[in-house]
């Protein structure tokens, strides 16, 4: 018995060894473009990007966009064990003022992507922001069914119009902390004009669907 023991002291050490090595590539340092999709999933719920450089965070941006994005060939599937999913619902439905990482980290990456957007919509000619916004929307709207598949998933509500509306404006209000005041205007005048698109686009759909009962 006393052998037995004295063999198996070493167990626990190597046991927290092999978590350390299995945990290397979301712990240590992040090579964005080495990152599988499940290992990126990984590193945006457990790591603050706040803590990374600038740098990495834009490479982090867009590895998850060629992951997840509009453009990417594996559209998001929302496949979780009972027991994670019930985590989801109960986090989902007893939300707190105290952001999640994950979301901290979405906040910051979506900020990245719309400092490139306004940005390039600023040093654009009239064909190329008509060319881009139609992207930006494009975009938007594949993110937004993204959003709604996760609710769909853990069986919540879809937002109204009017919270949709809400969440743009605290996301927009997010981006302006700790920008110059010069950009605090720029964030603004971009967002009204991606507004008016948005908002154009909800009218034509909400015509479009209306245009069955006239016939």
């Amino acid at each position: 018995m006393s052998r037995l023991l004295y063999f198996s002291l070493p167990l626990p050490f190597l046991a927290v060894c092999f978590v350390m090595i299995a945990l290397d590539g979301i712990l240590g340092n992040v090579d964005p473009e080495k990152l599988d999709r499940q290992m990126l999933v990984r590193v945006m719920q457990i790591r603050d990007f706040r803590q990374f450089s600038p740098e990495l965070v834009e490479r982090l941006t867009l590895r998850a966009e060629q992951e997840f994005g509009r453009h990417s060939p594996n559209r998001p599937v929302f496949e979780l064990p009972a027991l994670e999913k019930r985590v989801h619902v109960y986090f989902q439905s007893h939300r707190s003022e105290q952001q999640s990482y994950l979301e901290n980290n979405l906040t910051l990456m979506a900020k990245i992507r719309y400092m490139q957007w306004m940005n390039a919509y600023k040093s654009s000619s009239r064909i190329q922001k008509a060319e881009l916004m139609n992207g930006i929307v494009a975009d938007m709207n594949y993110w937004q069914e993204i959003y709604f598949d996760y609710l769909r998933f853990l069986g919540a509500p879809e937002p109204t119009s009017t919270e949709l509306i809400q969440n743009f404006q605290r996301m927009i209000e997010a981006f302006k902390v700790n920008a110059s005041p010069e950009e605090v205007m720029q964030i603004d005048s971009f967002a009204k004009d991606l507004s008016r698109i948005l908002f154009a686009g909800e009218v034509q759909k909400s015509i479009l669907n209306l245009l069955p009962d006239f016939r």
